[in-house]
């Protein structure tokens, strides 16, 4: 399984559009910074995580795989829902996943009190200790 859910933090101070790779729109993109963070879900941890070396170069980026898990995007609608209050509003009004006013700690500690609470399976992505599961 490659499926999962990550969070990813930056390194760089000066803004970045979160489209940087696409001049026809970073300009009207969000700008983010070493304080904001992403929580996200992708089919592929792999891929996604160099998709953000793309956009943001593989110098400001910190990519952290959390858990594996098979049902996504149920997992992703009910995290999201708890970080409401700290997602980016972007010019059209719309909230995206990056956040602000959260620490990548509080939003790991979020998204694994969720999936437990909602007895939703997965498998904790640790660098310390893979293979460790729920």
């Amino acid at each position: 399984m490659e499926s999962g859910i990550y969070i990813v933090t930056l390194n760089n101070s000066e803004p970045i559009s979160v489209n940087a790779q696409d001049c026809r729109i970073a300009h009207k993109a969000i700008k983010v910074t070493k304080p904001n963070c992403k929580f996200g879900k992708a089919k592929s941890l792999k891929v996604r995580e160099k998709n953000y070396f793309k956009v943001f170069g593989e110098h400001n980026v910190k990519f952290m795989p959390v858990a594996l898990i098979e049902d996504i995007s149920q997992a992703e609608k009910v995290i999201l829902a708890r970080l409401d209050p700290y997602r980016i509003r972007g010019r059209t009004g719309r909230k995206n996943e990056w956040l602000e006013g959260i620490s990548h700690l509080d939003v790991l500690r979020i998204a694994i009190d969720t999936l437990d609470v909602l007895g939703i399976l997965y498998e904790l992505v640790d660098d310390r200790n893979p293979g460790r599961s729920n």
